[in-house]
């Protein structure tokens, strides 16, 4: 691991807007090292309705550690936003068949790097198999990734995770830009029209793989990159460890390794489904994550 130095004399960040393959624009936030040429590079994949700010921090980690990082918004969340397309027509799917694959198009593209590397956060975790590029990818981590059948939150979390999927269908009517933010269930508004397939998903034992075309099928079912799977002991809400470890299911070519953290390990008394985020796991935590990819 390299020394670390000041954020500002070894990372350079920069804002670009990618375009995806249907001409969506999305909002995208580079971290570069200064100190030297990188050879490796990561895509964040963002947690339902959290936009990319939110990880800049971590970003900035792994650049100090000289690997190029690229965070993007998601269409209709945050940033990427375009005035002619309603919200009603934007579905979760889009996230990772058009969003995310132009993100890991782009980096193969520019940036050439060695090794191509992917966390995904949550959600970010589910879609990855629906983008064509995603085969290129060298290593992945899934953090807090569950698959959203409600029945697999444990007593009394599920007739929560139950009344938000049969609640949702009801209210998306009403929104084009659905208010999450105020129902608790993301931090900022998402389109009404990933918050209905997102309860149509939710509500099917399989969860998104219920609906899948016979080509993305095949597309999750060949996946072969090693993968660490992150979870959460106390993360009660979002992503419990029985559903992150039914993901896992899901990708079954892949060479995953499931890994239960307990917040006791790192002096916490919880964690949840954001709290690895904060910068006082920048010396426990992350590091992990960082030895992993580098092994």
């Amino acid at each position: 691991m390299k020394n670390n130095h000041t954020l500002e004399t070894i990372v350079k960040k920069s804002d670009i807007t990618l375009q995806a393959k249907d001409g969506f624009p999305l909002a995208t936030t580079l971290f570069l090292p200064t100190a030297e040429t990188f050879t490796d590079a990561i895509v964040i994949g963002s947690a339902l309705g959290v936009p990319r700010y939110i990880y800049f921090k971590l970003a900035r980690f792994f650049a100090e550690q000289g690997f190029a990082v690229l965070t993007f918004d998601y269409r209709g969340v945050h940033q990427s936003q375009d005035e002619s397309v309603s919200g009603s027509e934007i579905k979760m799917a889009h996230w990772g068949s058009l969003d995310l694959d132009a993100a890991l198009g782009w980096v193969s593209r520019e940036w050439e790097p060695q090794k191509l590397y992917y966390l995904g956060h949550s959600c970010g975790s589910q879609i990855l198999g629906l983008s064509p590029k995603a085969h290129t990818i060298d290593k992945a981590i899934f953090i807090a990734g569950p698959s959203g059948y409600w029945k697999l939150w444990e007593f009394p979390y599920r007739w929560g995770v139950w009344l938000i999927w049969h609640g949702l269908p009801l209210l998306t009517p009403w929104f084009d830009e659905f208010p999450a933010r105020a129902l608790g269930i993301s931090s900022v508004n998402i389109p009404s029209g990933v918050a209905r397939q997102w309860a149509r998903w939710g509500k099917s034992p399989n969860y998104l793989w219920d609906h899948l075309s016979d080509e993305d099928a095949t597309r999750y079912q060949q996946l072969t990159f090693p993968l660490l799977s992150l979870g959460f002991a106390d993360d009660h809400y979002f992503g419990p460890p029985g559903a992150v470890k039914k993901l896992l299911q899901y990708y079954p070519s892949v060479h995953s390794e499931l890994q239960l953290v307990q917040p006791q390990e790192y002096g916490q008394s919880s964690i949840g489904h954001f709290g690895f985020l904060k910068q006082n796991f920048s010396n426990n935590l992350w590091p992990r994550l960082l030895k992993w990819f580098q092994n």
